[in-house]
């Protein structure tokens, strides 16, 4: 119980919510992370670029068949079997294009290497340490092409310290099901690089009756952007650009970080 605090543990202790896990309700996920920006971002990275593009930590597969359809040679790895079914689903009769692995973004395998490694909607911060971080680094250097492209991003700066206040992540009706769906976030920073985060997720039935109320947590790494250039350099990549957002603006503090990094002959 230790993961979890304030009302998330007060529901648990109370036997008023069950624990959930987060990946297991895969279209919920999706509406929680609509990044329709990013998503551009990410397939017009891979397509200049052209050739084989993994994506790593794929989720859900939102990107695939955009990938696809930009004429792309397609992979995705993801660590949730849930997740890859939604992505078979969601690629229908094209999931057999497309080269879907379960695995850790840390120790994949491939026959073939990639010209493009996309790890987006900041999935490294569940690599909570340097060691971690530099597996999944050096794993898709191994895996690139000469002068092949590694892009992502990340929580950046600092966590504040201590209990936040809760805040609304989502509202609204459940597209297939009708259900209401709310979810409350509340985040507590437990060092100056980690966070835990506590969601607590409420449905109401479209029809009369008991809703439903379940409790998940996580911790999320937040790295300082000059330390992971550090851990790419280590790695063996040249970083090619530093900045806030996929609308490629200098990195200026924010929250998020996004990095491209080519992969240096040698």
């Amino acid at each position: 119980m230790d993961q979890f605090f304030g009302f998330a543990q007060e529901l648990l202790e109370k036997k008023r919510a069950q624990l959930a896990d987060p990946y297991a309700h895969v279209e919920l996920y999706d509406l929680l992370n609509p990044k329709l920006r990013d998503d551009q971002f990410y397939v017009q990275f891979a397509q200049e670029r052209g050739g084989r593009v993994l994506d790593l930590a794929c989720g859900s597969g939102r990107l695939l068949p955009l990938l696809l359809d930009a004429g792309l040679d397609v992979a995705g790895l993801d660590l949730s079997p849930a997740m890859l079914e939604r992505a078979r689903s969601r690629l229908g009769e094209r999931a057999g294009q497309v080269e879907l692995v379960l695995g850790d973004m840390r120790s994949f395998t491939f026959d073939r290497p990639f010209r493009t490694i996309i790890i987006p909607y900041c999935s490294m911060i569940y690599m909570h340490t340097d060691a971690d971080r530099l597996a999944v680094l050096r794993r898709c250097y191994q895996y690139l092409e000469e002068d092949g492209w590694l892009a992502f991003d990340f929580l950046a700066g600092q966590v504040e310290p201590g209990e936040g206040l809760p805040t609304l992540a989502l509202q609204g009706i459940h597209p297939f099901t009708g259900e209401l769906l709310v979810s409350v976030v509340q985040i507590k920073g437990l060092s100056q690089d980690l966070r835990l985060l506590n969601q607590i997720n409420y449905v109401l039935p479209e029809s009369p009756g008991q809703a439903r109320v379940t409790v998940y947590a996580s911790k999320e790494a937040v790295i300082d952007p000059e330390h992971m250039a550090s851990l790419l350099v280590q790695a063996g990549f040249a970083v090619e650009g530093v900045y806030s957002s996929s609308a490629l603006e200098a990195y200026d503090g924010r929250e998020e970080c996004l990095i491209m990094a080519r992969k240096r002959r040698g």
